[in-house]
């Protein structure tokens, strides 16, 4: 093991991060699942039907054959499904555990009642299914999906309440983040649907405390992945709806907190999002895994939410628009520092639309399994920035692990233009600094690398598998009526990379790699032919 590696991760803990993690290997070893008090089950039979939204259709699931459709991997289990097959990682487990094909209201109710069913009766063999995180997914699912259709099933109760017993023992406080937050949400819908104290009470101690820490001022999310985001903001809109239309735990004043922070998550996406309402996939994001973003600004329409006019600032995002022209950039640090297990090696790194269709591209993720694959989709040379001797601006390693990090600093700043550097290669006496402006006509990025002494520097543009680029000179290349120029690179060329559609999706694209020294500007600029 790299100690100094280690030690480089490890320092940016909290405390509570490190108790909690040794802390809760002891407690696990004394904990029992308690008996389910009759009270509870008694207001679980009288809990309220509540009209949450559903989303489309999501082929998640298929009665025949018990077939699941999951992370772009389909698999049959025939008459007896294993709620704990790991064939295909153990985010894959996890998402066969969340129970998301709930929503699919294309499936008939008794189908997906059945599964719940199954999984009940399996409760003392489930394994991934336990922890906290699929604990808090399925638990809104099943709660949002018993309370739209007024089911009442023992066995489901006692399951529900049991592991719901075991989130409240054990919030992922080691973990943080998104993890943490929507335990917080989930124990909401517990504390609701049981009228348990305990639960409500745990639930609202973290959701206060979270949402003033997670989302940041601007209205992104902590962790900079507009995929979870959304996740986040759907549920919490769902508990909005749930708070508003349960006559349990009134008056605390935890509706207001989250109807504010709800619409401001709003407004980061309009800021954040081109204008046919799709996003650049920085950081751990991924489609067709979170709720698209039309969908949830109706759901806030459906509450009534006032959706603010925010400007991109803690969040690490800038958007630069003129003419045909959507342009975002990541000029922002590594957040949380505490809890960057969703970071990537790209600070600097830019994303582009031209006339409404993806251009310039994050190559995105395909796997949260550890090995290459997850370490070249988080590194520097993924994405649309320079590498300096192969090596990463930030030292992402492992599956969710960052070490020593990039520290970014914007020199100056308007509505068409973005100045910014950043030391994450000090290591090797290196800043890098990178200016981008638009116009109606072109966008222009340079980039300097101060004290730059030979090494050797890689400038990467990754472009969307349905561009075809081809080089039209020593320096120049097309696709369609746009035109790149590269001033200051030599040894540049197409390559072909691998574009992540999905999890363990991946489609063949372009890449425009230009080798570079101290000083290199590229031009990006639409080709205006005459007549």
């Amino acid at each position: 093991m790299d100690i100094l590696r280690l030690y480089h991760t490890v320092k940016y803990l909290r405390f509570e991060q490190v108790y909690y993690r040794l802390y809760y290997k002891l407690k696990a070893k004394f904990y029992k699942y308690p008996g389910v008090p009759k009270a509870a089950l008694e207001a679980a039979g009288k809990f309220p039907e509540i009209p949450f939204p559903t989303r489309l259709a999501n082929h998640k699931y298929r009665e025949a054959g018990n077939m699941f459709s999951l992370l772009n991997i389909e698999h049959s289990f025939g008459d007896r499904i294993d709620w704990n097959y790991a064939a295909y990682g153990k985010l894959w487990t996890y998402n066969l555990n969340y129970f998301e094909w709930l929503e699919d209201e294309s499936l008939t109710v008794e189908s997906r009642l059945s599964t719940m069913l199954d999984y009940a009766e399996n409760f003392d063999r489930l394994q991934d299914g336990a922890e906290p995180y699929p604990i808090s997914l399925r638990g809104m699912a099943w709660i949002k999906f018993m309370s739209q259709h007024g089911i009442q099933e023992s066995i489901l109760n006692n399951c529900l309440y049991k592991h719901y017993h075991h989130l409240a023992a054990f919030p992922e406080y080691q973990l943080q983040a998104n993890h943490l937050l929507e335990n917080g949400l989930s124990l909401l819908f517990a504390g609701h649907y049981f009228e348990e104290d305990r639960f409500y009470k745990t639930g609202y101690s973290i959701v206060m405390k979270q949402l003033e820490e997670q989302i940041l001022p601007d209205g992104g999310y902590c962790e900079q992945s507009p995929m979870y985001q959304c996740i986040l903001l759907q549920h919490l809109m769902d508990c909005i709806m749930l708070a508003e239309n349960s006559d349990r735990y009134r008056n605390d004043g935890l509706p207001q907190v989250m109807r504010k922070k709800a619409a401001l998550m709003c407004g980061w996406l309009n800021a954040f999002c081109y204008k046919d309402g799709s996003y650049a996939m920085f950081g751990d994001s991924a489609n067709d895994v979170a709720p698209n973003v039309p969908f949830l600004f109706d759901y806030a329409a459906k509450l009534g939410l006032t959706i603010p006019k925010v400007k991109l600032r803690e969040s690490g995002y800038r958007k630069l628009e003129a003419g045909a022209f959507e342009m975002v950039a990541d000029v922002g640090n590594l957040l949380p520092s505490y809890q960057a297990g969703h970071a990537h090696a790209d600070t600097l790194s830019f994303c582009l639309q031209v006339d409404g269709q993806p251009f310039i591209v994050d190559t995105g993720i395909s796997t949260y399994e550890r090995g290459k694959r997850r370490s070249e989709e988080r590194g520097t040379g993924a994405h649309n920035t320079i590498t300096i001797n192969g090596q990463n601006s930030s030292d992402v390693w492992a599956a969710f692990r960052t070490g020593e990090r990039a520290w970014a600093r914007i020199l100056s700043e308007s509505d068409h233009q973005i100045k910014a550097e950043h030391d994450g290669y000090r290591n090797m006496g290196i800043r890098h600094q990178r200016n981008m402006r638009c116009d109606n006509q072109k966008i222009i990025i340079e980039d300097h690398l101060l004290n730059y002494k030979g090494q050797d520097a890689i400038l990467s543009l990754h472009f969307h598998p349905g561009i075809y680029l081809k080089a039209v000179g020593g320096n120049q290349f097309t696709a369609g009526n746009i035109r790149i120029t590269i001033d200051g690179g030599y040894s540049m060329g197409l390559h072909n990379y691998l574009y992540c559609e999905g999890y363990n999706r991946l489609a063949d694209a372009q890449c425009l790699r230009a080798h570079v020294k101290e000083h290199v500007k590229v031009v990006i600029e639409q080709i205006i032919y005459a007549g």
